[in-house]
């Protein structure tokens, strides 16, 4: 498919549907889970300045700014860009703290957005680009001496994402079967490829949202079936990530 094509449809599909089990609610804590592994893992700080893609309606983006400094948070969908913005507003979140961006990542450059990143970071993102490689390869710009780049992935050795799909409404074959297609050595290979080091694939998680929200123990006992080693190969999440060498200059 062309690129382009691939961008008006990934555009339309998140314009034209209501994606309820995507929206930010205020006691998220499942989200929220997933935001605390990508920063306790990348050790961001309460002072960084974090470039967050595919945003969405701010699942992710309102736990994020809950461990950082701010957020720079983008999406294709202008829709779903103006919904975000106006659930910052609703929460009394200023603009300086996060501002909201509708644009295609790969025409995202330095100048552009008017500064780099020490953090590049995306949740449930690269399966649905039509070439994830050559985007990471293109986001590396936007990345400052010694910055870092994250994704949160499903792992398409987890079952339970399938039923997912084939379950709910807002969610389609065609834009989803990228999950199963998405490898841990594909990613990796392409984090190289871009010249970024300490490349690392953390696998975690357990329980759907539904158990997750639901019971207070969820978490302390997700953790413990993590450290098993025989779990590991199937637990749902994969935390990739790279860093630009601290003896390296961003590139121009």
């Amino acid at each position: 498919m062309n690129p382009d094509d691939h961008v008006s449809r990934q555009r339309r599909f998140y314009d034209e549907r209501a994606h309820d089990h995507l929206q930010a609610g205020s006691a998220d804590l499942y989200s929220r889970n997933l935001v605390d592994h990508l920063v306790d893992r990348l050790g961001i700080g309460p002072d960084d300045r974090v470039l967050e893609l595919g945003a969405g309606f701010g699942r992710f983006t309102f736990p994020l700014l809950e461990r950082c400094g701010s957020v720079v948070a983008v999406d294709l969908s202008p829709v779903t860009a103006a919904r975000l913005e106006q659930e910052r507003e609703a929460r009394g979140i200023s603009s300086q703290r996060c501002s909201v961006l509708a644009a295609d990542l790969d025409e995202l450059t330095p100048e552009s957005l008017g500064e780099r990143f020490r953090w590049v970071v995306g949740f449930f993102l690269l399966h649905h680009l039509s070439n994830f490689a050559a985007s990471i390869g293109r986001l590396r710009s936007l990345l400052a001496a010694g910055g870092g780049m994250a994704f949160v992935e499903p792992n398409r050795r987890n079952p339970l994402f399938l039923l997912q799909v084939m379950a709910c409404a807002d969610m389609t074959w065609a834009e989803e079967k990228g999950m199963f297609q998405l490898s841990k050595s594909g990613v990796e290979s392409a984090y190289r490829d871009a010249g970024l080091e300490d490349v690392d694939t953390h696998p975690f998680g357990f329980f759907p949202p539904q158990v997750f929200d639901r019971f207070g123990t969820a978490r302390s006992f997700e953790r413990r079936v993590e450290r098993l080693v025989v779990a590991r190969p199937l637990l749902p999440f994969l935390l990739m990530s790279a860093r630009v060498g601290d003896h390296r200059e961003s590139r121009e």
